[in-house]
């Protein structure tokens, strides 16, 4: 008799999380038999009934859980709870609740924690995944990957390798800084720290080093980023932004460049820098040399 394995996650964590489940039964004696991209309970069922006389305890995945339909009550029956000799592993972006109806609460539901949306919130998510590694992460550290990093999966993957990486069993800046900036990364930083000083010649620097090293769409999302922050910090101080979950770090250079542009210079900026953004993802933008122009345009006026 089967029992299912549900794994219910967005696209991007079902490799992670399918591998993770595979070596776990794999360690049990499970052998992965089939591997469909789409079913029908009838035929899952068909080949569950069948006895195998190679692998006692067999995996039957089926990628699109949705294809399968409602579980007909004829077959509700022959679904155990536990580790049965045949494992139904199905994946979907939501939970089947409505589909398998009552058999729900006998599946067994892989467990998914999706990331936190805001900056703020993910420091304390990726200390916790640190130290599910078996070392500590620093605040500060935490908060440079948030910041540069916003997919989930890439996330975890740079956790997991500065962990093992780390001397002392201990994640710093420095470390994030060596392993986990490529050029175009740390272009991004350096690009990032002139515009809130509104230091020109910095800005010219950093620009030249991005357009051998990095891409400007990545870019043009962390200048927004950092000036929407200070957008809302000049309108409405701390409030402002303790509204967008800015870090301690995202929160002091907003008020710097807040003190640096004023809410209004900020407010125009901000709305060409979504324009900048459109065009360019629209195939009509000028590339870097309108990035550039723009930052220049708004740091001289600051500086004047």
């Amino acid at each position: 008799m089967p029992a299912l394995v549900l794994i219910a996650a967005p696209a991007g964590a079902q490799p992670r999380l399918r591998a993770e489940t595979l070596s776990a039964y794999e360690k049990k004696g499970y052998a992965l038999d089939r591997r469909l991209e789409t079913a029908a309970w009838p035929d899952l069922f068909e080949e569950a009934l069948t006895p195998s006389l190679f692998a006692p305890r067999r995996i039957f995945e089926v990628d699109d859980g949705r294809s399968l339909g409602v579980l007909p009550d004829t077959y509700k029956k022959y679904v155990e709870r536990g580790d049965a000799d045949v494992i139904f592993l199905i994946h979907s972006d939501k939970p089947l609740q409505k589909e398998l109806g009552d058999v729900f609460e006998t599946a067994f539901s892989v467990s998914y924690e999706a990331a936190p949306y805001w900056p703020n919130q993910r420091v304390g998510w990726l200390q916790r995944l640190a130290r599910a590694s078996g070392c500590s992460l620093d605040a500060a550290a935490a908060a440079l990957l948030a910041e540069w990093i916003e997919d989930e999966e890439e996330l975890r993957s740079e956790v997991d390798k500065l962990a093992k990486a780390a001397p002392n069993k201990r994640i710093t800046v420095q470390q994030v800084n060596s392993l986990s900036m490529d050029e175009g990364g740390k272009g991004v930083l350096n690009l990032l720290d002139a515009v809130a000083k509104a230091d020109v010649a910095a800005a010219v620097k950093s620009l030249a080093v991005l357009r051998e090293e990095g891409e400007l769409i990545p870019a043009l999302a962390a200048v927004h980023k950092r000036v929407r922050g200070a957008m809302f910090a000049a309108r409405l101080g701390d409030a402002g932004a303790g509204a967008v979950h800015l870090t301690n770090f995202q929160t002091k250079m907003a008020r710097a460049m807040a003190q640096t542009y004023g809410p209004e210079l900020l407010s125009l900026w901000l709305g060409e820098l979504i324009r900048l953004s459109w065009s360019e993802r629209s195939g009509e933008g000028e590339g870097w040399e309108g990035l550039e122009k723009l930052l220049l345009a708004v740091m001289s006026r600051a500086a004047g």
